[in-house]
Order: C-alpha cells, then structure tokens, then sequence
C-alpha cells in the first residue's frame, strides 16, 4: 500500500474486524480523474432499467464511461487495498479486497448529476423522502478468483465528508441513506453475480429466510450502477456476490442519501 501518493493521501485511520489502522483516504485535489461535467454526444444516455421479480431494485446503466471506470481502478490500484474491511463482518463472510476513499464533493456532484434525474419515485419505494445525493464515502471492492461475498444486509450511512483535512462522519445532519448505490468499473469477468433472495411465497416481498427465497441474480455491465434498498428500509433485501470463477472484479458501494 502507497502511503504518499499525490493526489491521494490517508486522511485518517479506522478499525475493522481485524485491525485497528484501516487507512481512510482522501484527494487533496478536487475531481482528480477529471469526469466531465456533461457527457459527451458520443456517450449512450443514462437510462434506468427495473430488476425483474426484485421490487424496488433498479439499474442506472451507462452512468460511467469506459475511460472513467479504468481512471478509478488506476487510482484505486495506485492507493492500494488490505483484506481487512471497516466492518463487522469478517473473511468468511466478505471474502475480497477493500479500500476506503471519501471522495471530493465535486466527484460526487458530477456522478449524483447524471443518476439524479432518473432517481425519481413512481411506486412509493422512496417512502416520501426526498434523494440528496451520494455518500461521499465510497468503499472500493476488490473481487479475485474464488472471492465472494455470502448472505447479508447493507447497513445505513449518514453522509461522510472531509472538511478542513478533517473527516466529518455525519456531515450533513438532516440526511441519511436507504437505499445502495453499488457502480460496477468492468465486466470481463465470470461469476460475481448480485443475488437477492425474495419470498417464495410472497413475490413482492424480501425473503427473511433464505430456506423460503428464490434466488434472482443480477449482472450489471460496467459503468452501470445497481440501486437497492437498505438499512430499515422494509424492502432491504438479503443478498450475496456469487464466488468469481475467473478475472477480477471491481465495485464501488456507495450510498443514496435521503431526506429525513
């Protein structure tokens, strides 16, 4: 791991399951991969594409270019990741690489412009909360052949920033999130499925009990951003990243903060 590398620098350290010095990383220069503030002509539109038999489940595709998925991978390659993660959930259960970067508040804006037009609530799954934009901490995952994520929740966020070279874990106050916002920077890989598990019994419902769930798995193309609810949400669903069978996998998760 780089502990100096310009623009990126740790701007702070947290625990994990394992260690107590998990690097937290920060840009000193705002947009550092130079996303485009509009995208150009030449660039698909980004469209949203429900998740069939996964209610509340939604895809945003072509919401990164090809060029801006590698500018990520590159950066996070150069800043380096550990096998520990900020979370309470140990290698048997998340089985990959991850790195931590709360990113600038111009990054987020560019990204939140493109997804936020298509961030509208037609069916109620927003419960009358108003989307804001993104948790600027964005958790990089790392998926190598035989690595997986098994059965689990997404928890909730408030929204984190660097203020002043500080971190400022709930920056906001008047927001929080309910819903992942999972963005996947290539597709030339083999498994790594999204799977969620939803009632047999009940289609319109989450499964509680993976002994009474059908399985509906998810590939979403890079540059493509998986939408789902978390946290309390009462369609948080229970799901899993299937085991690699060859490349890697790169993910960001991130989150979409709403009004409270």
């Amino acid at each position: 791991m780089n502990t100096n590398t310009h623009p990126f620098y740790i701007a702070g350290r947290e625990p994990g399951s394992r260690r107590q010095d998990l690097p937290l990383w920060g840009s000193s220069e705002e947009n550092p991969l130079q996303l485009k503030e509009q995208l150009t002509d030449q660039r698909p539109d980004v469209i949203r594409t429900a998740v069939e038999g996964v209610p509340g489940v939604f895809q945003l595709l072509n919401l990164l270019s090809p060029d801006e998925c590698r500018a990520f991978i590159d950066a996070i390659e150069t800043m380096g990741f550990t096998e520990d993660a900020a979370v309470s959930l140990g290698r048997n259960i998340r089985h990959n690489m991850n790195l931590n970067w709360i990113v600038d508040s111009v990054t987020e804006r560019l990204i939140w412009s493109r997804a936020a037009p298509l961030f509208s609530d037609d069916t109620s799954h927003f419960m009358a909360k108003e989307p804001l934009g993104l948790n600027q901490r964005f958790r990089f995952y790392r998926y190598e052949k035989e690595d997986f994520f098994s059965t689990h929740t997404d928890g909730a966020w408030p929204g984190s920033r660097i203020v002043n070279g500080q971190i400022v874990p709930d920056a906001f106050g008047d927001r929080y999130s309910q819903y992942t916002f999972l963005i996947l920077l290539n597709d030339d890989f083999s498994g790594g499925e999204t799977q969620f598990l939803v009632d047999k019994n009940d289609p319109a419902r989450p499964a509680r009990n993976p002994k009474d769930a059908n399985v509906v798995g998810v590939r979403t193309p890079a540059g493509g951003a998986l939408c789902f609810p978390h946290g309390m949400h009462p369609l948080q669903y229970l799901h899993s990243s299937q085991t690699i069978a060859e490349g890697v996998k790169y993910i960001i998760r991130t989150d979409v903060l709403f009004s409270l």
